[in-house]
């Protein structure tokens, strides 16, 4: 199942995209944001129902989620990234949050600010808790991941590395994308997906591996956060990104007015953004 947002009538409204879009339904009910509804399915594609049908383009679809009760971040999650880094892979997961002001579509153009010199890119893998949970196994982690989702954890760096804490320059208005889908995890190998990764600067793949390279996996991170706090259906984290941003490059490059990024995952679809400057 893959599932969306687009704007219906004038009200935002979750979709199931498929081969006939359709309005998202549990219980004969339709909703404006994906967590309400996962919360109503308790997190069971077998409850959600197709409703009326709808004709709409990729231009169309607005952020998955608009307003989840937590965005969580992994941090130095990749082997290959903690390598290009000159850091040593952690012992736990690293994790920083964002607020749902930083949410934005898949497809929509994403504000350059003026305060910032080195805006970088981060293409990662996401995934959607479907249901209330706390102190859940990671063997037990498909039992509470909904879904998979694409996001650009688009980072100003020089705000990142003001303070040994990150998330002065992870949390910037419009600056995280995610879409253009959130698929169910049983069409994408469960807890243990095994996806093809990438990331395009202006076409060009500056960022390929699979999510197979995470050092934590889906498992552990569920069983990590469900530890600390109770998530919520509806909640995101981002895993994490793969080598190849731009803050590792030699010399170092950093996104301009007018450039693209386009984020690419395996089964689930790509989202493309514009930076525009002013």
């Amino acid at each position: 199942m893959k599932l969306a947002r687009t704007m219906h009538n004038g009200t935002p409204a979750v979709i199931i995209r498929g081969t006939g879009d359709t309005l998202a339904t549990v219980d004969g009910h339709m909703f404006r944001d994906l967590p309400d509804l996962l919360d109503a399915a308790n997190g069971e594609t077998g409850r959600i129902i197709p409703g009326e049908g709808l004709k709409l383009n990729d231009a169309d679809l607005l952020c998955p989620l608009a307003r989840p009760r937590k965005i969580v971040c992994i941090g130095l999650n990749y082997r290959a990234h903690a390598a290009e880094s000159g850091m040593p892979l952690p012992e736990k997961p690293i994790f920083f949050p964002k607020w749902d002001n930083s949410l934005t579509g898949p497809f929509d153009d994403i504000p350059l600010p003026n305060a910032s010199s080195s805006v970088d890119w981060e293409a990662e893998l996401a995934f959607v808790f479907g249901r209330r949970c706390r102190n859940v196994a990671a063997g037990d982690a498909a039992s509470v991941v909904f879904g998979y989702t694409a996001a650009n954890d688009v980072s100003m760096r020089d705000f990142q590395f003001h303070t040994s804490q990150w998330g002065p320059g992870k949390c910037w208005d419009g600056a995280t994308p995610v879409g253009p889908v959130v698929v169910s995890a049983d069409e994408l190998g469960g807890a243990h997906p095994n996806l093809a990764i990438c990331g395009l600067h202006n076409g060009a793949m500056v960022q390929d591996s699979r999510t197979d390279d995470l050092i934590f996996g889906i498992g552990a991170t569920v069983e990590y956060l469900t530890t600390i706090m109770t998530m919520e259906p509806g909640d995101i984290v981002l895993t994490g990104t793969p080598s190849g941003v731009g803050n590792g490059q030699k010399p170092p490059v950093f996104l301009k007015d007018g450039d693209t990024y386009e984020v690419s995952i395996e089964g689930i679809g790509s989202i493309r953004n514009r930076f525009v400057r002013g």
